[in-house]
């Protein structure tokens, strides 16, 4: 592995630049930004769907028969149009899909306090701290969807600020004693 490559890997910082325009805009603008996130899931299931139903119809017939095509694309579609017709299962369901990735990004955050232990970083209990505060944050959310409805997009926005803020913090972090390593190896 690349030491210098670590620090700046695409997927980290393109996860961190996406928590962080996700959390400003379901900060600021939570009504707007959950009908553009209905709208938008709603479209992409639908295509999706009409890819694979027509995938099937043009498809062979035994890559049909055991690849499934025709029923995953009517079911995305008809998942497309439930959310088309009624947007507020989104609203419901989202404080939970929020918590989950809290909760997954707490566990990714635990590692890394833990790989800091090993090269024997002194201050490796603040990640541990921050693995911490994404998994209140996520239990939270999952625990009391009813609670949150009312105020779940500005959660989401607010979480996925502090996980961004946490993320980052962690990759700088990560990037500069593997530098340290380096130069002491």
């Amino acid at each position: 592995m690349k030491t210098k490559s670590f620090g700046w890997n695409f997927t980290g910082w393109s996860v961190i630049a996406f928590y962080t325009v996700c959390g400003v805009l379901l900060l600021l603008w939570p009504g707007l930004a959950l009908t553009v996130a209905t709208v938008t899931l709603a479209a992409v299931l639908c295509i999706v769907g009409l890819v694979h139903i027509i995938g099937y119809v043009r498809g062979d017939t035994l890559e049909g028969l055991l690849g499934y095509g025709l029923t995953k694309g009517l079911v995305l579609v008809l998942v497309g149009l439930i959310l088309a017709i009624r947007p507020e299962i989104l609203t419901t369901a989202l404080p939970i899909l929020w918590g989950v990735a809290m909760v997954a990004g707490g566990l990714a955050k635990v590692q890394m306090a833990f790989d800091l232990r090993r090269i024997d970083h002194k201050r490796w209990w603040w990640m541990l701290l921050g693995a911490l505060l994404s998994f209140v944050l996520g239990a939270f959310s999952i625990a009391q969807p009813a609670f949150l409805a009312l105020a779940v997009t500005q959660f989401a926005g607010i979480s996925l600020l502090v996980e961004a803020v946490l993320d980052a913090s962690a990759m700088l972090l990560m990037k500069r004693q593997l530098k340290q390593l380096k130069w002491n190896a």
